[in-house]
């Protein structure tokens, strides 16, 4: 919508034209890159803030947020969401040191993934985190004897694969029956004794997580219906529940759907509606989601510069410094990130082009046969929606330095995370 010289981007407010120029939360992006250079990551902090008590709010009951640190692990953005109260779902014992490094308290930190190693388990039960979540019997094997050894008892819950279609990418489902991910709940039934009667073992809670970016809450609610149902048999069979983890896929806009998500609200519902159905609603369990690119995907931009433009006789082409080194997404999923002009522009004529980095691989492209604005050599565009799972993926493929990171709050863009030098590349190397 207008409001004098000020145009805010449908979905995304704290990108704004103002004076014809792009901004985040009041900040040109055009200082951000004299200052800065590019490619670099562009996150609004007040984006953050907002998106999380977004979904605090969703949820129609208290709930433990476990913020999947995959999406975004940069250091003050953990610090700055461990203030607001959020815990996080790591997935390695590298994302558990970045927690605890970040002050995150260990009590709100749950562990997830298929291939956790000894040491790593040992570091989990010295940290004293909430749980970890077991995905298979040998797992469990490893836990307790780990537990065993130290003379604990090893907060855990079982991760159950409910075999839900996610309606979403194929690469980033994780609950149907072909995947890596949990427990058939056969096998987790079977294993339900002998983690009860362990000494060495605390059945804390049970876990799904069926996929990212969900395409409606239906999956959510079936999911979470199976998984309460099974929660109450863990009770029946003697095991002192405390909590129970609906795990992900809160969805965010990107900018190509045909039709909006439904909203957060209907996804929380979903959760509700699941536990009421499932029978665990009646027994008192903490309720933990772990959402992930839902509180930093639509916060961050990556910004760079044009460097060519190559046209030939079909086609187009916009050649930028940024690069599948640092947004693999669209590589990896096919995945859809609007573009931006950094100046706004207006009424102009847009034309199909290919928007592509200059590493040496065909799949280095941000956009295909895309209509962008007219764009020239220098120009600088933002990839929108790169707050997650951008820099977190991002390599030195090519012997590219890794981007900046810079965070707008209060009006002021600040660097927390600089930008990688030459000699950073071969810095460890013998």
């Amino acid at each position: 919508m207008e409001r004098g010289t000020r145009t805010e981007i449908p979905f995304s407010n704290h990108w704004v034209y103002e004076d014809g120029a792009l901004t985040c939360d009041g900040v040109p992006l055009r200082d951000v890159a004299d200052a800065h250079g590019t490619p670099t990551f562009v996150y609004s902090g007040s984006c953050i803030d907002h998106a999380y008590d977004r979904l605090v709010a969703a949820v129609p009951q208290p709930c433990l947020v476990a913020y999947a640190i995959k999406a975004n692990s940069n250091l003050h953005l953990l610090r700055r969401l461990a203030a607001r109260g959020c815990g996080a779902d790591i997935v390695s014992g590298g994302e558990l040191r970045r927690c605890l490094q970040a002050g995150m308290d260990p009590a709100k930190i749950v562990f997830s993934g298929v291939g956790k190693t000894d040491g790593e388990l040992a570091l989990a039960l010295e940290a004293g985190i909430r749980a970890v979540h077991v995905e298979s019997a040998p797992e469990i094997d490893a836990l307790e004897a780990i537990a065993a050894e130290r003379g604990v008892r090893a907060p855990m819950t079982l991760r159950v694969n409910p075999d839900v279609d996610p309606d979403t990418h194929p690469y980033i489902a994780t609950g149907l029956h072909e995947t890596k991910f949990g427990l058939e709940l056969d096998a987790a039934r079977a294993l339900l004794p002998r983690v009860v009667a362990s000494p060495h073992l605390r059945l804390e809670g049970v876990a799904c997580h069926i996929g990212s970016q969900l395409g409606g809450p239906d999956p959510m609610r079936d999911a979470t219906e199976i998984l309460a149902r099974f929660a109450v048999e863990c009770v029946e069979a003697g095991a002192e529940l405390r909590c129970i983890d609906a795990g992900g896929g809160w969805p965010i806009r990107y900018g190509d759907e045909d039709a909006e998500h439904a909203p957060w609200p209907d996804f929380g519902a979903a959760i509700a509606e699941g536990l009421e159905a499932g029978g665990a609603a009646k027994l008192g369990l903490e309720l933990i989601v772990e959402p992930g690119r839902a509180l930093v995907g639509d916060a961050g931009g990556l910004l760079t510069r044009v460097i060519f433009i190559k046209e030939q006789a079909d086609k187009r082409f916009v050649i930028v410094d940024g690069a599948m080194t640092e947004l693999i997404r669209p590589a990896l999923y096919d995945a859809y990130h609007a573009i931006m002009h950094v100046r706004e522009p207006g009424d102009a004529a847009h034309r199909p082009a290919d928007v592509v980095g200059p590493v040496c691989e065909t799949g280095d492209f941000f956009a295909i046969d895309r209509a962008v604005p007219h764009l020239e050599r220098g120009d600088l565009v933002l990839l929108r929606g790169a707050g997650a799972y951008g820099m977190s993926m991002a390599s030195n493929y090519n012997s590219r330095p890794k981007a900046a990171e810079i965070l707008v709050d209060g009006g002021e863009a600040r660097v927390i995370r600089r930008r990688q030098t030459v000699e950073d590349l071969w810095r460890d190397e013998l």
